[in-house]
């Protein structure tokens, strides 16, 4: 069953219905699996770097994933580097705006966001060394199965690493069962969220990515420039909520580990996954310059953070958010020309 029609503006309101349940169903994944959590006893730091990020990813993976059984590489590969984007610049730079500075642990900025930068690095290797088959016949720039597979053995380590190194202090043990209390009391209701939550998800991911995939071919604009500003900025909501709740609750450390770790994960899982289901190749220039613009996105956030090592400030985030305007103006002028070629 495909949810679109040929109707534009019913398919709009698909788009907006399967925005909305993909966000609501994020949002109860992440309530349910924090309940969970508490069992682990790990800092809110990794807390926000694994769990928290990987629940507001869900979004991203879902449509990529599905994507990627329909063989839509640019869509996925568009959707992950403009999430990376809208989450560093727009979510991170409002966040930021917002709390007039933000302050993180020292760790995150030693090891978790240099971490961040090199699987940048690494992604942009893959591209630019390894070649997939193209739609068009040939080879293209693009990550495949043996690739996959690296990506998804690194974000397994990493999450080890987190897990067995990190531990939670008595007082966030015991502010956390205080605040876990009206969520969910016993595991077993708490994987009925999951399961719900998971279901969710997935019927809205189909609706996005059937209607902006069939709003491509009618308009003759490359799924790429779609997914990369509008699919990832409805993907990014999550992320953007709880960068903005961590602010207005003092949970630095949770808002800015949302960020780094969401878009860790993003390459480690979604790209990792997406790969062994098939190539995800490039098949346009606009491509190549969004996925080397997420490598310098990191850059600037890693010489931000160098600065003070402790606190992002209230000028920094205006400067995200101009670049997120410069990357958006980029791919929205890709796409008009597109339309009126």
């Amino acid at each position: 069953m495909e949810f679109h029609c040929e109707n534009l503006w019913l398919n709009i309101l698909i788009f907006i219905a399967g925005s909305w349940v993909l966000i609501k169903g994020s949002g109860v994944f992440i309530d349910s699996a924090a309940s969970l959590a508490r069992l682990w006893h790990v800092s809110e730091l990794v807390i926000g770097l694994t769990l928290v990020s990987i629940g507001t990813s869900l979004p991203e993976f879902a449509t990529s994933l599905y994507a990627a059984f329909h063989d839509q590489s640019d869509f996925i590969i568009g959707n992950i580097v403009g999430s990376i984007t809208t989450n560093i610049t727009l979510v991170l730079g409002a966040g930021v705006v917002g709390a007039g500075k933000l302050v993180f642990s020292r760790k995150l900025y030693s090891r978790d966001t240099v971490l961040m930068l090199g699987i940048f690095l690494l992604t942009c290797l893959m591209f630019w060394l390894i070649r997939v088959p193209g739609k068009d016949g040939g080879s293209v720039p693009g990550i495949n199965f043996w690739g996959g597979m690296l990506l998804l053995i690194l974000g397994g380590a990493y999450m080890g690493l987190l897990v067995r190194t990190e531990k939670e202090t008595a007082a966030e043990a015991a502010r956390r069962e205080k605040e876990a209390e009206g969520i969910c009391k016993k595991p077993f209701t708490c994987f009925l969220w999951l399961i719900f939550s998971l279901a969710m998800v997935t019927g809205g991911s189909k609706a996005m990515v059937d209607t902006v995939i069939w709003g491509a071919e009618q308009l003759r604009i490359d799924p790429m420039v779609i997914s990369a500003t509008i699919v990832a900025f409805g993907t990014s909501v999550p992320e953007l909520a709880v960068t903005l709740a961590g602010v207005l609750k003092k949970r630095h450390d949770i808002a800015i580990g949302n960020i780094v770790g969401s878009c860790s994960f993003n390459i480690f899982l979604v790209f990792g996954v997406c790969a062994l289901v098939c190539p995800l190749g490039i098949n346009s220039l606009t491509g190549i310059i969004n996925v080397f613009a997420v490598l310098f996105i990191g850059l600037l956030l890693y010489g931000f953070m160098s600065i003070r090592k402790n606190e992002l400030k209230r000028w920094q985030g205006v400067v995200f958010i101009f670049v997120y305007l410069v990357f958006l103006g980029y791919n929205f002028r890709e796409m008009l020309s597109r339309i009126f070629s």
